[in-house]
């Protein structure tokens, strides 16, 4: 089914009128205003009316798209410094980072400010709401929604982008395959520039498919195609009865002709909810600063102000693990209002095999949306054989974060041993949709592969006496089918393994063998095995030889 926050892609198709377009730094200090509300925060340093101006945007954007549940919290710098500072890249104007707490977008004042606002919270509503879609169509989405202008009773949705018409009408379009084929890892793409020719383009074709008659009335069934797995290609000719080819053609002629359309949306007054406004210092910035990985800047804010959980964290990205666990704790014993602590904490104490799910729950107690958190007790429960235990668990987590592939390899397992094939099938299959690196892929393959060519699993019950930890040897939270292709001999060792990909042998006197001889010979291998491990630190626990 559609996802929640593809109801961006359903406005124009079943609520909207189309109508033509031409109807419609260091020792300085610095302070910040800061407006919230519910679930909207906007930081800047551009003054009270620009911050005004950037949250009311925000408002509209919630209401388009769908109230959220999370935080989010916009920054808008007029300091180019600070910016500068932040940004991933040189040339960026905007930029979206998701975060446990909360998320965060951070915008460069000026001329063009709130588009750019608008397309990084599209990306940060599809980031917590929906599977992950092709690169094109997320930045097409976000291009397409970032021009929103209200007007009285209705909204106006898709208004020409004249950067981008300009470049459609004197550059060579690229083909479909190109087009529905690029990644963030393409040279093609730049996540800097929204007026080169891949944001222009995916642009031109989303706003087709929004907005052209016999596109917009199938829209639907193409979200839904694509939530099944199926390639855009295929969507495309199954859903809309043209090819990828002729889709492209289609916008290209519309850009061509001058026949862009803007969606009316209807809507009911914004409310006017309560405004908190005060002033801030320069450590609201230093947890952007390091959400981003950004800690040299943050240890220079920070080290100023010399706050338990802030300091705990730059002790951690150190790898002073040592300090930075005495943080976390005079944090936890001062009763710190947020989750941060005791997740941080908790994993602490779990590197070093001591207890940690309280921590944990605690955590959830404060943020019950920190999804990592949801996931390793799920993970924890799983262990124990409490399935139903873990797969609510897992279920929690994947609602928050949906395009975690490791979240639903965890819950297909556990649904799998709980004897629910078909719910595991289905969590396979979103498995395989929110992969997005090869070993991910690799995996999701294998996990599809296990729970379509077994049956039900019985749950195992829970034994009458429970085995101490330290008499169980290494404990996996994945397994895993594939080939042994080769283990290459180091410190530590690794084993490549297709379907699964690297694992690292980092406790071979450890490591379950069954079905074979516990001598392995480095170098090239070709054999079937089933392997357990780690999923967070691709640590080998287990090595099974299938026949």
């Amino acid at each position: 089914m559609l996802q929640t926050s593809l109801r961006v892609i359903l406005l124009v198709a079943t609520g909207a009128h189309v109508v033509d377009a031409a109807q419609a730094r260091d020792g300085a200090k610095f302070s910040f205003v800061r407006l919230r509300t519910e679930t909207l925060e906007v930081i800047s340093d551009e003054g009270e009316p620009a911050a005004r101006r950037a949250l009311a945007r925000m408002q509209q954007m919630e209401r388009l798209l769908g109230r959220r549940q999370s935080q989010i919290r916009a920054y808008l710098f007029r300091d180019d410094r600070w910016f500068r500072d932040l940004r991933p890249v040189p040339t960026a104007r905007g930029f979206f980072q998701s975060g446990p707490e909360r998320d965060f977008l951070a915008v460069l004042a000026g001329p063009d400010d709130l588009r750019a606002l608008s397309h990084e919270f599209v990306h940060a509503s599809l980031e917590h709401s929906t599977a992950r879609r092709p690169l094109w169509l997320e930045e097409g989405v976000a291009e397409f929604y970032s021009t929103v202008t209200p007007e009285k009773d209705r909204w106006f949705v898709g208004r020409p982008i004249d950067d981008h018409v300009r470049v459609l009408r004197r550059a060579d379009w690229l083909t479909a395959r190109q087009l529905f084929s690029i990644g963030k890892e393409s040279s093609v793409y730049d996540e800097a520039n929204r007026a080169g020719l891949f944001y222009a383009q995916s642009w031109a074709v989303v706003h087709l498919l929004y907005t052209q008659p016999g596109y917009r009335e199938h829209i639907q069934q193409f979200a839904e195609l694509l939530d099944e797995g199926v390639p855009a290609e295929e969507a495309c000719l199954r859903a809309f009865r043209r090819s990828a080819t002729q889709v492209v053609d289609d916008a290209r002629q519309t850009i061509l002709r001058d026949a862009l359309a803007v969606a009316a949306v209807a809507s009911d007054p914004l409310d006017a909810p309560r405004v908190q406004v005060d002033t801030v210092d320069e450590e609201i910035v230093a947890e952007l600063a390091l959400a981003c990985g950004k800690t040299v800047l943050a240890a220079r804010i920070y080290e100023r102000h010399q706050r338990p959980t802030p300091l705990g964290l730059l002790a951690l990205a150190r790898g002073d693990n040592a300090q930075a666990i005495k943080y976390f704790h005079q944090a936890v014993a001062e009763g710190a209002p947020d989750s941060t602590p005791y997740f941080e904490a908790a994993m602490l104490r779990r590197d070093a095999k001591q207890p940690f799910e309280p921590l944990l729950r605690q955590a959830v107690e404060r943020n019950p949306r920190h999804a990592e958190a949801w996931f390793l007790l799920g993970l924890e429960a799983a262990k124990r054989d409490q399935l139903e235990e873990a797969i609510e668990a897992y279920q929690k987590a994947t609602a928050i974060l949906p395009r975690q592939a490791n979240f639903w390899h965890a819950m297909a397992m556990a649904l799998h041993r709980a004897g629910r094939r078909e719910e595991a099938a289905r969590a396979a299959q979103k498995c395989r949709l929110a992969a997005n690196t090869d070993a991910e892929r690799e995996m999701a393959a294998a996990l599809n592969g296990f729970v379509s060519s077994r049956g039900a699993s019985p749950a195992v019950r829970q034994p009458a006496v429970v085995i101490p930890d330290a008499w169980q040897g290494l404990q996996g939270d994945a397994i895993s089918d594939g080939v042994l292709e080769e283990l290459v001999c180091g410190d530590p060792a690794v084993m490549r393994i297709k379907g699964v990909g690297e694992l690292r042998v980092l406790r071979p006197r450890e490591i379950r063998i069954t079905g074979g001889s516990r001598e392995l010979a480095c170098g090239p291998a070709d054999r079937k095995v089933r392997v357990g491990y780690i999923q967070a630190t691709r640590e080998l626990v287990s090595v099974e030889f299938v026949p």
